[in-house]
């Protein structure tokens, strides 16, 4: 955490320092930019998965995240791939009986549109609206005992709606800071209605002569806010320090909680991520 600390300063020294070597100009860039990004830092998880155990999971994993971002003259598109895995512990982890711990694995794929519905121009804030297709699987492997585990996961495919701020400082500087919030509205998620690891409504009878994957996918459920809540937001701060090579901070919050097994059982999953990106503008 002191190393990321410290990188942190230096870039903003950087960006102060960037700002004060540009001309001033009272037209901002209008070409369209293509930006890419690779970033890594911390990821904080709580988790708490009522059907395996009534204990709460924490832990802090290294992440490795990937974004393209396109931003045009009023629209704006974002691919993004992160990835962590590592292990979580409880309060009664007992790392030498390898007992009440939990590998964790995170993967998510994001696309998200937004246009340009309104400028605030005595905040250099243009403001966006659309929507982000999104697809995520938190698969674990919860240690009771040693050599004991059972498996668990979440995925959900969904869309939601997508809100994107962006404020410039400089009116000659390619220097933004990002707001986004995402709430996705309709999911299609897996492995619903199971009350254990072992045991569930839709998966008691399924065959395991054949293909097991496609089966799971076909037995998924369209769901809303009546089985899962979820909420990202975002804030990022974006610092060139030349015409082509800058730097990305960021800092994510998502939450969710999905319904396991009618309204007795949920999974409920907190990361908050604080993430330094090395960024190409073409």
């Amino acid at each position: 955490m002191k190393i990321i600390v410290s990188i942190t300063l230096i870039l903003l020294v950087l960006a102060h320092n960037n700002s004060f070597s540009q001309e001033v100009s009272t037209v901002a860039s209008l070409e369209p930019q293509h930006l890419f990004t690779l970033s890594s830092g911390l990821s904080l998880h709580s988790l708490r998965d009522e059907m395996m155990s009534p204990l709460i999971y924490r832990g802090t994993q290294i992440p490795i995240e990937f974004s393209y971002r396109f931003r045009g003259l009023s629209n704006r598109h974002k691919i993004l791939f992160y990835y962590d895995n590592g292990e979580l512990n409880s309060s009664i982890t007992n790392r030498t009986r390898e007992s009440h711990y939990i590998k964790n694995l995170n993967l998510s794929f994001e696309y998200s549109f937004a246009t340009k519905v309104t400028s605030l121009e005595d905040f250099n804030t243009t403001c966006f609206l659309g929507a982000r297709f999104s697809s995520m699987l938190n698969m674990r492997n919860q240690y009771f005992l040693q050599g004991i585990s059972h498996a668990s996961a979440e995925q959900m495919t969904g869309l939601g709606i997508y809100l994107l701020t962006e404020t410039s400082f400089q009116n000659a500087s390619n220097n933004f800071l990002s707001i986004e919030i995402n709430i996705p509205c309709i999911s299609y998620a897996l492995l619903n209605n199971r009350y254990n690891a072992y045991v569930s409504e839709k998966f008691d009878d399924l065959n395991f002569e054949q293909d097991i994957l496609w089966q799971i996918f076909k037995k998924g459920d369209i769901v809303s806010f009546n089985k899962l809540f979820e909420i990202q937001a975002d804030i990022s701060y974006n610092i060139f320090i030349s015409n082509n090579i800058g730097f990305g901070l960021r800092y994510r919050f998502h939450y969710y909680s999905f319904e396991q097994f009618q309204s007795l059982l949920h999974s409920k999953v907190l990361n908050n991520q604080f993430l330094i990106g090395m960024m190409v503008k073409l």
